[in-house]
């Protein structure tokens, strides 16, 4: 965690991971993307490499995986507002999956 003195209005974090999906056990790779409303705290680059990295050799859906790294990052920094958008490709289909949690805040023009 690293202690802000200014909140940006959004932080989006995107990276590559592995796991094991516990039907097939063949390697699941997929895209990751965050987005969370800092409060005064913001997640360190490689604390977040390290929560998507602690999946690799791990079964675990990739819908509960979303749900679980949001909760991670809530544990973290606790934003108001955090979504996790999780995609990846079996047999040919796309799969995409989002958790969200929180409102995201009010923009005005």
């Amino acid at each position: 965690m690293i202690k802000l003195s200014k909140n940006p209005h959004l932080v989006r974090l995107k990276t590559r991971g592995e796991s094991i999906c516990p039907i097939s056990k063949t390697i699941d790779s997929f895209e990751i993307t965050v987005e969370y409303i800092p409060r005064g705290a913001a997640l360190a680059i490689e604390e977040f490499k390290k929560i998507v990295d602690s999946y690799r050799g791990r079964e675990i859906l990739h819908e509960e995986l979303a749900v679980d790294i949001l909760e991670k990052i809530k544990a973290a920094v606790n934003p108001p507002y955090v979504k996790v958008i999780l995609k990846s490709y079996y047999i040919g289909v796309e799969i995409e999956v989002v958790a969200e949690s929180g409102g995201a805040q009010t923009m005005y023009i």
